[in-house]
């Protein structure tokens, strides 16, 4: 088969494994088609689960045969609600390539577990642990309708995705991960080596490290890089000269004497240590909004709690099915004594709250199943690329070290000055000569000498809209 003819030979096929249709944020007509599979894939038998996916298709007849895959993050986001991005970030891999999106099992329009279960940390229910209890078991017990909750873990999820390779007939894949999407990327590598051309891991979560338990601490870090960036610029520092010290006081004021502010008749925010707490931790997945955090601690510390507010009453929707998170999390990411958990978020601003929440929803959710190996860092030989955010912290540039030390054709960069989420054209097409290539050598990384210094709102006509 020639390669550039591959999307039209699935267009044609009898089969009608994929058709013309169209997506949010595309402009022309991509293909999609749905993928059946066993959710007991041992067995082999019982309850089959449709994948949904979608392929966006090569612009040139003289392509390649191995698509780029997308496995996206959060634990995990449906990868198909991201075609509108990938195809605006990578214009030119697709003149080559196919972008393969399949939305994993358990999320988007592949059997979602998903169920009303707030994470809102205004949220009265989620706040008092009783409730929260019975929250988590209400939802445990709405998707238990459709799932069992042993299968949604992520090898079974990989071995999916190699079917799905299989039944399109794609002989190898260059696998892009991004945060929870790079423990995917990993296992399917591990799982499927043959299947594997190369793999991109952006924001990479190391097999062997207790992220959970290390988030606080990392997230401190990372925000005391962001004081410290603010005070070695003049104008920052001359705004905000004691933005630590003024953080900290407003924490405690807080969390003594939580406030409600007006924007409007018809709306109040609520705002108390918590809050503010997941407010910046959640600011800080991205450069743009980082910029903003000294202004907004700055004057909330001086009585205006305004500017924080409007941030606050934006609704934030991860677009996660609340079910396989908790599947995803329970099953893959609490392997550490829970009990060590206070110890390790002392000090940090963070806390302990958000993380002991999901350690509270999984004592209510069943673990899935996992090889024994699970955690056990995947050795590979296939080129890699591991990127990860000088500010990032989720993931932070330690880990990316560390992921790098398994593999033997590895090229690790710091992206200077960005976050967990940042992506931008230097990024974008760093990723792109490095699949084009199929691996690292001569890379040119000379656009990340160009990154701007992170600079400050200082003003709030400053702050983003």
């Amino acid at each position: 088969m020639q390669p550039g003819l591959l999307a039209i030979v699935l267009l044609l096929s009898p089969a009608g494994k994929v058709t013309p249709c169209r997506v949010p944020g595309v402009e022309e007509e991509v293909l999609c088609g749905r993928h059946e599979v066993y959710e007991n894939r041992a067995a082999g038998t019982g309850r089959k689960i449709s994948l949904n996916v979608v392929v966006l298709p090569a612009k040139t007849k003289n392509g390649a045969p191995d698509p780029l895959v997308f496995l996206a993050g959060g634990g995990v986001a449906p990868a198909t609600r991201y075609a509108a991005f990938l195809g605006k970030a990578f214009p030119d891999l697709r003149r080559q390539r196919d972008i393969l999106l399949v939305d994993q099992r358990g999320t988007g329009a592949s059997n979602p577990l998903d169920c009303e279960l707030s994470t809102d940390p205004a949220n009265a229910e989620y706040r008092d642990a009783p409730r929260f209890r019975e929250a988590v078991r209400r939802c445990r017990k709405e998707v238990e309708g459709k799932a069992d909750l042993r299968y949604y873990t992520t090898p079974l999820a990989m071995d999916d995705l190699d079917e799905v390779r299989a039944w399109l007939g794609y002989p190898r894949l260059n696998l892009y991960g991004v945060s929870y999407g790079t423990q995917a990327a990993m296992v399917y590598l591990r799982q499927h080596p043959d299947r594997v051309r190369s793999v991109v891991l952006q924001g990479a979560i190391p097999l062997d490290v207790p992220m959970w338990l290390e988030t606080p601490r990392n997230s401190q870090t990372s925000l005391d890089k962001v004081f410290a960036g603010c005070a070695r610029q003049r104008t920052c520092h001359e705004a905000f000269p004691n933005l630590a010290q003024e953080f900290d006081t407003l924490l405690k004021r807080l969390a003594e004497s939580p406030i409600k502010v007006k924007l409007s008749p018809e709306s109040e925010i609520p705002i108390d240590a918590e809050i503010l707490r997941v407010f910046v931790f959640r600011a800080m997945y991205s450069a743009a909004r980082t910029r903003e955090l000294p202004l907004l601690i700055y004057l909330a510390h001086a009585g205006d709690y305004a500017p924080l507010a409007r941030r606050l009453a934006v609704p934030v929707e991860s677009g996660i099915p609340k079910g396989i998170y908790l599947s995803l999390v329970c099953s893959e990411q609490l392997h550490f004594d829970t009990a060590t958990l206070p110890a390790a978020a002392a000090g940090t601003f963070v806390g302990w709250f958000r993380v002991g929440r999901d350690v509270l929803a999984c004592e209510e959710w069943p673990r899935g199943w996992l090889p024994k190996d699970y955690w056990t860092p995947v050795r590979a030989g296939v080129p890699a690329l591991i990127l990860t955010g000088s500010l990032d912290h989720v993931t932070p540039p330690r880990y990316g070290e560390r992921v790098a030390q398994s593999f033997t054709s590895a090229r690790q960069l710091v992206l200077p000055n960005r976050g967990h989420n940042d992506t931008d054209p230097c990024v974008s097409e760093m990723i792109r000569a490095f699949v084009a290539a199929g691996g690292a050598k001569g890379l040119d990384t000379s656009c990340l000498a160009k990154t701007e210094d992170l600079s400050f709102a200082l003003r709030t006509d400053e702050l983003v809209n």
